[in-house]
């Protein structure tokens, strides 16, 4: 049988309603020209199930080497569509879309999320994950991985995440809690961040707020080297606070306990407050 008509046999056989493609180690899915709203599981086959709304827009998934692409049918990308897959756990996921609704749990491969609009939700996983959406919500939950992610005009949530962490925000709100990281780079355009976590030895920690405050939260015994700065605002701190040196602009610097780590809180218009966790 040709190449060509392997092809269309198998797109043939997987535009039902209720699929079962078979996975290689190495293979990862890529999803891509759909909209609508998406949701993806991590089970214990090597294979990935796909589950459309009966009725809907055709979705097949056609291969091409190693990927597994996900896609609206020709004549229907236009259309939404609503849709579940199951993949391996160990899977390597790579999501693009102009807009789409995107919920994952589950997944331990590397996952690479994009979208001009529409929320995402990532729960329970382990690789590095890179989520980026131009409008929509972003919320990560139980991350053991790095983490880097960016809305432009929404807010982002993260909970429970073990690793570094890079988080954007163009016009909504940051939240943190219970963050376990040796880096952590957090930036906001137009919102508030607030943070609560571990301070680790060596660790580089930063808070970047252009219009916004900054509510930091850190344990009792956090052992940093601080750097506060706003042009118009308050510092107001939990900590006993002996300044090493006092700058222009409402600027200063301060050890608590050893000075091991690296702590920076900058606030252009604002608010900064350094809480005992």
């Amino acid at each position: 049988m040709s190449a060509f008509a392997l092809a269309v046999v198998l797109a043939s056989a997987i535009q039902s309603t209720d699929t079962v493609v078979d996975v290689r180690p190495g293979d990862r899915v890529v999803i891509e020209q759909i909209t609508g709203e998406i949701t993806i599981t991590a089970w214990d086959r090597d294979a990935l199930e796909l589950r459309a709304e009966p009725g809907g827009p055709g979705v097949v998934v056609r291969r091409s080497g190693t990927d597994l692409h996900v896609e609206n049918e020709g004549r229907a990308r236009r259309r939404s569509i609503t849709a579940a897959l199951r993949v391996p756990r160990w899977i390597d996921l790579e999501v693009e879309s102009r807009s789409l609704d995107v919920s994952v749990a589950g997944v331990s491969g590397a996952m690479r999320i994009g979208s001009l609009s529409g929320d995402v939700s990532v729960r329970d996983v382990d690789g590095p994950l890179d989520v980026r959406t131009m409008r929509g919500e972003i919320v990560v939950v139980d991350a053991r991985g790095t983490v880097r992610v960016s809305s432009q005009s929404d807010d982002v949530t993260l909970r429970r995440i073990s690793g570094p962490v890079e988080a954007h925000s163009g016009d909504g709100d940051l939240l943190l809690e219970d963050i376990q990281a040796e880096t952590v780079r957090v930036e906001a355009q137009d919102g508030d961040v607030t943070f609560s976590g571990t301070i680790t030895p060596g660790g580089d920690y930063g808070f970047f707020v252009h219009d916004g405050d900054a509510t930091i939260a850190i344990p009792d015994e956090a052992s940093a080297r601080v750097s506060v700065s706003t042009f118009d605002g308050e510092f107001r701190s939990d900590f006993t606070v002996q300044v090493d040196r006092l700058r222009s602009g409402r600027e200063l610097d301060f050890v608590l306990g050893s000075g091991e780590a690296r702590l920076r809180i900058e606030v252009f218009d604002g608010e900064i407050r350094l809480l005992r966790r």
